[in-house]
């Protein structure tokens, strides 16, 4: 595809249909996302794709926690602070409220979503060392993005989420994923399912108004 055409799909998806994704085609997308700067080259990033029998025990178990009201246990917790600066909180409350206009009557559709793990055929776990700087943060969300972008250009749909990564000790357990490694981020990766009512296409958030994020000096 052109850039502009893959930049513009990049949406994320609530439910995916069973269609499996091809193993050499998540390690082509993995490969290809390499290419990502980081600091120094330290490259601090690992990926661990998970797809049947392993993907399916990690649903399992992750259901059961939210099921018995388990509070998530997320590895980069102490980064997850919810005292937001003023410029943010007003952004978020205006993406609040378009998220009820878009969700009525739709939000037992999206927590069912949520708890099924977005019905996802695979998905990648990203990691960095716990031993590492703010910048590793960075650079993984810049790892996160080109996996992202190529996993569209490549006619798969995605959804990066927050509750994919609450419980990272069931994660490391089918993932073989190092106890010295924090799990970061994770990337639901599969085909979009056009006929879920969650998927709505024509919910698309406003963006912040350009001349409140952008300034040119000369």
């Amino acid at each position: 595809m052109e850039f502009e055409e893959v930049y513009k799909k990049e949406r994320a998806t609530r439910k995916f249909t069973n269609r499996k994704v091809m193993e050499r085609l998540l390690t082509k997308i993995v490969k290809e996302a390499q290419q990502s700067p980081s600091l120094l080259n330290s490259q601090p990033w690992r990926a661990y794709a998970v797809t049947g029998e392993s993907l399916e025990n990690i649903k399992k178990e992750f259901k059961e926690n939210i099921d018995n009201k388990v509070d998530p246990k997320e590895d980069f917790a102490s980064m997850l602070s919810l005292d937001w600066d003023t410029f943010p909180s007003q952004n978020m409350a205006v993406m609040g409220a378009s998220q009820t206009y878009f969700f009525s009557n739709r939000i037992n559709l999206f927590a069912e979503a949520n708890a099924e793990m977005f019905n996802a055929p695979a998905i990648i776990y990203l990691t960095i060392p716990k031993k590492s700087p703010a910048w590793s943060v960075f650079d993984l969300g810049i790892f996160a993005q080109s996996i992202m972008l190529i996993a569209i250009n490549n006619g798969l749909s995605v959804m990066p989420a927050h509750s994919l990564v609450s419980y990272p000790d069931i994660v490391r357990k089918y993932a073989g994923i190092s106890e010295n490694e924090s799990v970061g981020m994770a990337i639901a990766i599969g085909y979009k399912d056009n006929n879920a009512e969650v998927n709505d296409d024509k919910f698309i958030p406003d963006r912040v108004p350009f001349e409140k994020i952008f300034k040119l000096s000369k």
